[in-house]
């Protein structure tokens, strides 16, 4: 009986190892499948991984194409703006040295311009006192020439008429009126007075040349018909 109950408790005990080993085999055929996954995500990792990496690599090498080519562009861009500064740097110097000359050239005009007016201004002072020489000796020689006829006439004293301060004019009875020297005059420069007021401004510019006056003239800004009348009201008439 002894032996019986031994024999049926040993085999419960293998039953149990039995069971016990089944189950450490799934245990361990389950082990081998997570090692089995965990090295086939271990491979896709590495291989996505590896991957990116690639990716990286190609990125990296088209930032520094990029890069590259970007500093190319900048500089060209900076030797075309170095190239364009010397040229415009250029073009100051000689539009510089274009304006000294035109200055220059102005300058010069400017003189020859002065000296003809200056040269102008004497030529007309000259003209001047020769005209008025000219009309001095005309009317000494129409006053000798009516003192003759005076005194062929009349029989007067050439004495008289040559010291007298009167114009001899004729009235229409034959007789004689003298009249003053300051009263012709006065009677001519009305006269003129009432003359110039009628002149155009080309007329009066050429009047106020003729006297001499073509530099106070010119310096006039465009002038007007009043400021004409007005220089040539102060220089000529009041003169």
């Amino acid at each position: 009986m002894e032996r019986l109950v031994l024999i049926e408790r040993m085999e419960r005990q293998v039953e149990a190892l039995d069971r016990d080993k089944s189950k450490m085999i799934e245990e361990i055929e389950k082990l081998h499948q997570s090692e089995k996954d965990a090295v086939s995500k271990v491979a896709l990792l590495e291989k996505s991984v590896d991957e990116r990496e690639k990716e990286i690599d190609e990125m990296l090498k088209r930032n520094n194409q990029q890069r590259s080519s970007t500093v190319q562009v900048l500089e060209s861009l900076l030797a075309t703006e170095r190239e364009a500064c010397a040229e415009a740097n250029k073009r100051a110097e000689a539009l510089s040295l274009q304006l000294q000359a035109t200055q220059g050239k102005l300058d010069m005009l400017q003189q020859e311009l002065t000296s003809v007016q200056l040269n102008e201004t004497a030529l007309d002072s000259k003209l001047k006192t020769s005209a008025r020489r000219v009309r001095g000796e005309a009317t000494e020689s129409v006053h000798d020439m009516d003192i003759d006829d005076n005194n062929n006439g009349r029989r007067r004293k050439r004495s008289k008429s040559t010291t007298s301060p009167f114009k001899n004019n004729h009235t229409e009875d034959g007789g004689s009126v003298f009249i003053g020297e300051d009263s012709y005059n006065g009677s001519q420069q009305g006269t003129e007075t009432e003359d110039y007021t009628k002149f155009t401004v080309q007329k009066l510019k050429q009047e106020l040349t003729k006297h001499g006056f073509g530099a106070q003239l010119l310096q006039l800004k465009n002038p007007n018909k009043k400021d004409i009348t007005a220089l040539y009201e102060k220089r000529v008439i009041g003169k």
